[in-house]
Parts: structure tokens; sequence; C-alpha cells
């Protein structure tokens, strides 16, 4: 009878042990408004980024939570708090050893900005390099463009840039061409073609580093599902991405 009510004991406890391990796998989703991809109206969050989330997680069969912060908090909180990522961030080498990554979630084309229409078209990314370019702090293309030796003005976000383009406090604004319609779009603005189209990145979930193999699997197992089945391309097909 001892034996038998060990064995009870013993089930209960990897029981109880296996409940903890589920609830601890419960990850944190940090995003960033940038309409279309992602933005909260009160308690609504919606967006490319918020259906993507929600088919991504559904199909891994996992447990999680999407918060809004500023895009260099979400990367300071997904590099520090286990269970805890990022997206949608650029991919880069300066970027790749710190996370565990899930991706790619979209392909970001990125386009050069002006108040109107210039005089002198730009040919070439080098002709700009004696103007003020304005980006977003956390932003892949604002920090290549500092790498490169631009001059770039950092906001905390995108909407900050459009009003200062408008101004005249910089020549130049760098944004996904998608995005910057649309936030053009909300402004009340007509859409201006960008002067230069420079850059086209791969962008992706960035999760702590010491995330599970077996849940980054599970993750990215469950993006090729998407994928495979044809999702990706009907999502990106509805927000005017290109894959």
């Amino acid at each position: 009878m001892f034996g038998i009510k060990g064995l009870i004991l013993q089930v209960v406890l990897l029981v109880v042990l296996f409940s903890n391990y589920l609830k601890a796998e419960k990850l944190t989703i940090i995003t960033y408004s940038e309409v279309p991809f992602a933005s909260q109206n009160e308690d609504k969050k919606q967006g490319l980024v918020i259906e993507l989330i929600e088919a991504l997680f559904n199909q891994a069969g996992m447990e999680y939570e999407v918060l809004f912060y500023p895009l260099k908090r979400g990367m300071a909180m997904a590099a520090s708090d286990k269970n805890t990522c990022v997206l949608p961030i650029e991919r880069n080498q300066q970027r790749e050893t710190h996370f565990s990554w899930i991706g790619p979630v979209m392909l970001s084309r990125y386009g050069l900005f002006s108040r109107k229409p210039l005089l002198d078209p730009l040919i070439t990314l080098s002709d700009a390099k004696s103007s003020s370019i304005g980006s977003f702090l956390g932003s892949g293309i604002g920090e290549y463009l500092i790498n490169s030796g631009y001059e770039v003005e950092l906001t905390n976000n995108d909407r900050l840039n459009i009003k200062k383009l408008e101004r005249g406090r910089i020549n130049f604004w760098a944004a996904d061409i998608v995005s910057a319609k649309a936030l053009m779009k909300n402004e009340g603005l007509a859409f201006i073609e960008p002067e230069l189209i420079f850059y086209t990145s791969i962008r992706a979930m960035a999760c702590h580093y010491d995330l599970l193999e077996s849940t980054q699997k599970l993750l990215n197992d469950a993006l090729l599902f998407l994928y495979r089945s044809g999702y990706m391309a009907q999502l990106n097909r509805k927000y005017g991405l290109e894959l």
C-alpha cells in the first residue's frame, strides 16, 4: 500500500512540476506602434503583427500575451527578461548573437522621403551623405545609417518624424515604405513617393538568448507551417507587403 501511495505522490508531483513548466513557458511578446503592422486603441490591438502572433501561437499551441512598448525598451526587455520576445525587428550582425530568433516574419523595403520633390534627384544613398535623416530609436535602418556615417536624428516614433519633415527640421525621413504610406494617410497627407529606395531587410521576432531550444523550434516550425499553408502570403497581400 505504501508503494502505491508513494507512486501516487510521485505522479502528483510530476503533474505539479509539469504545470509549472507550462506556466513558465508562457511568452510575453513586445511590439510597438507601427501602422499598419501594429497599433493599439484602448484595449483593441490590431495589425499584421497582431494577426501573425495569434496565428503563430495558436499553431504552436502556446500561451502568450502582447504588450506595447517603444521599440528600444522592448529590445531591452527581450534581452534581459526570460520568456520575452520583441517584434518586428531587423536582423543584423550586431544583434544576431544577443537573441534567439523566430523568423522571418516580414520583408521590408526602406526609402528616403523628402518634404517636396527634389530639384536634383537622389541617384544613390551617398547623395544624402551631408543631409539630416530622421529615424526612430531601435530602428535597424537608423542604426545602419548611423554606422555608415550618416547624420541621423532619432525620435521615439515615426509619427514625430513626419512632423519634423513637414517643418523642415530634417532633410529626409528614412522609413519602411508600407508603414510610411499608412502613417501619411493617418495624418491626412497625400502619399509622397520616396526619393530613393535604398535598403531591403528581413525582420524577425527576437527572443531572450536563453529561450529553450525546444520552444524556439516549436515556434519556427509553426511559422514554417504558416508559410507552407499560404497563410503568410495571404496576410502579406492584405497589408500590401511583398514576399
